[in-house]
């Protein structure tokens, strides 16, 4: 019988508002710390909103060479920063390795467009005349997974996926399947965005998506699942994976963060704007995402929530999970990252991905900051304000989209503990549960995981 192949994540590497590297990442998130400040870019006074989870410390030369950086769009930078980062945390020497069976995926939902109405407006000052060359490959979003595969020297597959706010779960997702279907042993996987251009932050503002914070007066925002929220607050960065599979990562001496057990993808086909208010889509990729991993929702220890600060979001989001997880809902913890870091578009799943194997790691909850008037529809247990130590061993990443584009991601520790009997109330009272001593993946497909 074939083996199943697993699929590990053995490094990882951050650009993000609250650091640029993991031990500082997690330390001011895990203690509460906001990212969020007045914008240092660009002028906002025409603006309703002022505030976003700027990246102001960033100097590409640090790893990037300076005539290379100048060629690049910020995104781009970014997204080859992380991923050099994520190289070096997982002891990777690309020269010991089959360059070809090495395959880069990368999420970015709007890409280079800043440097696109940069080049725009230096077009129209100049007259169409001394236009930078680099122009297109800077804003190609194809330049984001192409500018990784250039710096990490891959040969595999490299692909850019750009399906919105969900584009890095996607990535994630497809490398995921990549290793599983045996094309491929490793992948750089993440996502990156720098979306802080005055033209995107009006067209964001018109839409009235933007929580208004009177000139930047206003700092407690983002405010996921309380009853003022009001809408959400920009981000920007990026976040890159190592991915590979179990026994190449083994042989290789490689350390072990995580383990990915499974992913889903649901649609809701409603609007491009709004989800769809029932939550069904969003409950069913849940759902899905613990049929792909072979978990019950009783073994799940926390949910990295999608959380926007939005009111309808953030409500379908509740209903979805309670609908998927039963009278479960209310004993899981769930809290959202973008309260301390904004809605950095597609780089928002890395930080995600990122701060929820650290939370699995540290087996400490970051807080969702700034909920202090809870919302009575919004009443599970969202870990408020503080931090909380708990015993993680299996999480969700959940991941909703522009245009309805609804991904959850299965995450646990490496070779997790059995877990003991699980008894469940079935919708007409019965009780029912595995035997004690029976493997999680052993349930539902007779699969045992490998030791």
């Amino acid at each position: 019988m074939t083996r199943r192949r697993r699929v590990v994540i053995t490094g990882m590497g951050i650009v993000s508002p609250l650091g640029l590297d993991l031990r500082t990442f997690w330390h001011l998130l895990s203690q509460g710390r906001s990212g969020i400040k007045p914008i240092t870019s660009f002028d906002t006074s025409p603006f309703n909103a002022s505030l976003a989870g700027e990246v102001t410390d960033f100097d590409p030369t640090d790893f990037i060479q300076p005539k290379k950086a100048r060629r690049m769009g910020r995104v781009s930078q970014f997204a080859v920063a992380a991923a050099l980062m994520a190289g070096r945390d997982a002891e990777l020497d690309l020269d010991q390795e089959d360059r070809n069976r090495a395959a880069v995926c990368f999420g970015t939902s709007v890409g280079g467009l800043k440097e696109a109405f940069e080049a725009h407006d230096s077009m129209l000052a100049k007259q169409y005349k001394h236009t930078n060359p680099f122009t297109m490959t800077t804003t190609f979003p194809n330049a984001v997974s192409a500018e990784v595969s250039i710096a990490m020297g891959t040969h595999g597959e490299c692909e850019t996926y750009s399906i919105g706010c969900s584009s890095t779960a996607n990535a994630i997702g497809r490398a995921y399947d990549l290793i599983r279907s045996r094309d491929v042993d490793l992948v750089i996987a993440g996502g990156a965005e720098a979306p802080l251009h005055p033209t995107i932050f009006s067209a964001m503002d018109a839409g009235r998506t933007l929580a208004p914070d009177h000139g930047g007066t206003i700092r407690n925002l983002p405010r996921p699942f309380d009853q003022t929220r009001c809408g959400i607050v920009l981000g920007e960065g990026a976040g890159c994976l190592i991915l590979e599979e179990y026994e190449h990562a083994a042989r290789r001496g490689a350390p072990m963060h995580a383990e990915l057990e499974g992913w889903a993808f649901t649609t809701d086909a409603y609007s491009m704007a709004r989800p769809d208010e029932t939550g069904k889509e969003h409950r069913r990729a849940i759902e899905c995402a613990l049929s792909s991993a072979h978990w019950f929702p009783e073994e799940v220890d926390y949910i990295n929530a999608c959380g926007l600060g939005t009111m309808e979001l953030d409500l379908i989001e509740t209903i979805a999970i309670k609908q998927a997880m039963g009278s479960y809902a209310y004993r899981v913890p769930v809290s959202s990252f973008k309260s301390a870091l904004g809605h950095a578009f597609a780089a928002s799943g890395a930080f995600q991905l990122i701060g929820t194997v650290l939370a699995l790691q540290h087996q400490f909850i970051p807080p969702t900051l700034h909920l202090t008037s809870p919302d009575p529809q919004c009443d599970l247990d969202y870990v408020a304000c503080v931090g909380r130590a708990h015993t993680i061993q299996r999480a969700l990443v959940n991941s909703f989209g522009f245009g309805g584009k609804n991904i959850v991601v299965a995450v646990s520790r490496v070779d997790v503990p059995i877990a003991p009997q699980v008894l469940v109330r079935d919708g007409m009272g019965a009780m029912f549960g595995e035997p004690v001593g029976v493997p999680a993946h052993a349930r539902a497909d007779g699969h045992v995981p490998l030791a």
